[in-house]
């Protein structure tokens, strides 16, 4: 019995796995349950033993391999009113920026999560996803702005948007430009002064 218990988990790694592997080459969308379950080594019976569709499978992976750095800005935004909400954004920014650019895993994963098509069928998820990470930065920029933190002619919502294109527009430059420059350092040099823009002069 426990012999069939580590081989069903063996099977269901390798089709996260091949998922991810292929999502990432092919994107999101060209990829057939077809193919994941080939690349795993698998039938197209065995996948449905283990995930409904692509976005069940889409949300495993993203389980499996979330970054620590979303796991602490949520905790800091649940937690209530902190001293500092700009150095939490600032520390969590540039730990994933540095572990993007360090760790292959989470390199595949942030292609995965921009490969997907508007429309397919795993938008609705990947509209949530990132609806709730702008929702994490949302709470923690209202809490800047209720320190008196936060510049006045900016709102929580343009703040936490302007951070997310930020962070996520070093990384999509680093990954077109072939990893020309180094991630890390771009951000240690640029996200201080660009979250500097956001803080209200006072503070």
């Amino acid at each position: 019995m426990r012999r069939s218990k580590a081989e069903a988990e063996q099977t269901r790694e390798k089709i996260l796995d091949a998922a991810a592997r292929l999502f990432c080459v092919r994107g999101i969308a060209q990829t057939t349950l077809e193919q994941i379950a080939r690349e795993a080594g698998a039938t197209r019976g065995a996948f449905y033993w283990y995930f409904k569709d692509k976005t069940d499978v889409l949300n495993a992976i993203y389980e499996r391999y979330k970054p620590p750095p979303l796991d602490q800005i949520e905790a800091a935004a649940a937690a209530g009113p902190i001293e500092d909400p700009f150095g939490i954004m600032a520390a969590t920014g540039l730990e994933f920026l540095a572990m993007v650019e360090n760790d292959p895993i989470q390199q595949r994963l942030h292609l995965i999560l921009i490969s997907g098509q508007p429309g397919d069928e795993t938008a609705p998820w990947r509209e949530r996803h990132n609806g709730h990470v702008y929702g994490v930065l949302v709470q923690l920029m209202t809490q800047a702005r209720t320190a008196g933190q936060l510049a006045p002619d900016l709102t929580p919502e343009q703040a936490a948007v302007s951070q997310m294109a930020m962070i996520n527009g070093l990384i999509g430059e680093w990954h077109r430009s072939g990893q020309a420059f180094g991630l890390a350092a771009a951000g240690e040099k640029l996200l201080p002064r660009f979250l500097v823009a956001l803080r209200c002069r006072a503070s």
